[in-house]
């Protein structure tokens, strides 16, 4: 059986918009009309990869830009987290990582991603008592997950929490998760 196309779902093109908050200004979404998202607009309910990067690159330039890529979509990871949750699904979501605690929700990272996308999948393996490591992919910019994980850390309740990419191999990208 052939892979699907990678779509990435509405719920976070609402989010990256959301994210972007009072900076999307008429620029803003001009620039994301040309990599095809009608931010001013109705919505599709998916769109191919290459427009969420492209999408994703407009919004990490808006809020963050001065930083490199990764640096500028950490900050929209984070967000993100912060928009999403204020979708229908986002808010449901994120209620149940405030109920799930820090480990829960990490044991609960591949479902979680899943909702945003038909393509990503995610393992996980615990290296010490609150640290983890979290192999995503196909990941495109690694510094988005950066943010997000930062923000779901967050809102689990996690204390003094780190992620950190410590590996990069073609669309594979591993991060270090840990709280005390």
């Amino acid at each position: 059986m052939e892979n699907p196309e990678p779509l990435v779902f509405q719920q976070s093109f609402e989010g990256l918009i959301r994210a972007l908050g009072d900076q999307l200004d008429d620029r803003c979404a001009g620039r994301l009309r040309q990599v095809g998202v009608n931010a001013k607009g109705s919505l599709a309910p998916a769109y191919p990869l290459d427009v969420w990067v492209g999408a994703l690159r407009v919004a990490a330039d808006t809020l963050a830009p001065q930083a490199p890529l990764d640096e500028g979509a950490a900050v929209v990871g984070r967000r993100f987290v912060q928009g999403f949750s204020s979708t229908l699904i986002g808010n449901a979501l994120l209620a149940t990582v405030r109920l799930l605690g820090p480990e829960r929700m990490l044991a609960r990272m591949t479902r979680n991603l899943r909702t945003g996308t038909n393509y990503l999948e995610a393992s996980m393996a615990q290296v010490g008592p609150t640290r983890y490591e979290l192999t995503c992919r196909p990941v495109v910019v690694a510094g988005f997950y950066v943010g997000v994980f930062m923000a779901g850390l967050e809102a689990s309740g996690a204390r003094q929490p780190s992620v950190q990419i410590v590996r990069r191999e073609g669309e594979e990208a591993v991060y270090d998760i840990a709280w005390s």
